[in-house]
């Protein structure tokens, strides 16, 4: 004879409060936060990648007369990205953080996770960098993004036609930057190893770099740490659901 309903159901209660759904559910919720950072810098770059032309800077300099605050739609949407880019970046530190916390306090990896961490991250000028660039974004303006126009002759030396291509990367500006007190020592390192102007699309593919290297380390650690509770948790959770079928009332 199978269990009643009542018993069923109080494993399942228990199996809830395991640390092996506990471990499940954040892991669960740390790779929710990447995938939003992953999509945000995807966002951002291809934005970027489809403006790099002199199209860019045509659509941001139309023939009809506009007032000079006015701001065109090309450069709300780069703002826009930015600015989602920028916050799912420090918001994946904090989720990082707070999780490895809750799943690993005193546990002899949350010691190898903060090595790595301080070796790896921390004292990364660029890492400290987009930190203090989030702050100065949340808490001060957004920045003045302009595009940088280069120009290379591809026709023939000696031909009449001189036909040129443009490439547009939009930038920050280096000294506008320098004067936030928002940057700190280690953001100002950074900040002064740039030229004068800061091309967006070599920031966003620095940083996401760091990060992503990062997190396919920290994704690895944990799948093999937990390997065993998500199968333990997968074989628990298929018996009981057969034993609540079999335990729920059938209709003759």
């Amino acid at each position: 004879m199978g269990r009643n309903l009542f018993d069923v159901r109080q494993d399942m209660k228990r199996i809830e409060q395991s640390f092996h759904v506990k471990a499940y559910t954040n892991m669960r919720q740390l790779s929710l936060s990447f995938f939003t950072f992953n999509k945000n810098y995807i966002l951002f770059k291809n934005h970027l990648d489809a403006n790099n032309n002199i199209d860019y800077f045509i659509r941001l300099n139309p023939s009809e007369k506009r007032l000079k605050w006015e701001y065109h739609d090309l450069e709300k949407e780069t703002y826009r990205l930015l600015l989602n880019f920028v916050a799912s970046a420090l918001a994946l530190v904090e989720h990082t953080r707070n999780i490895v916390k809750e799943l690993y306090d005193k546990n002899e990896f949350q010691l190898e996770y903060q090595n790595k961490v301080n070796d790896e991250i921390s004292n990364i000028p660029v890492n400290k960098f987009m930190q203090d660039f989030r702050n100065y974004i949340l808490h001060n303006k957004l920045p003045f993004v302009s595009p940088k126009i280069q120009g290379n002759r591809i026709s023939s030396i000696g031909d009449s036609n001189n036909v040129m291509s443009f490439k547009i990367q939009l930038t920050l500006n280096k000294q506008q930057l320098l004067k936030s007190e928002k940057f700190t020592a280690l953001s100002k390192q950074y900040l002064k190893s740039q030229d004068e102007q800061i091309f967006l699309d070599v920031l966003a593919d620095e940083y996401f770099t760091l990060i992503d290297n990062f997190h396919s380390w920290l994704n690895k650690c944990q799948r093999e740490m937990h390997e065993s509770d998500y199968s333990w948790l997968l074989d628990q959770w298929n018996e009981l659901y057969n034993e609540l079928e079999s335990a729920m009332p059938h209709e003759e």
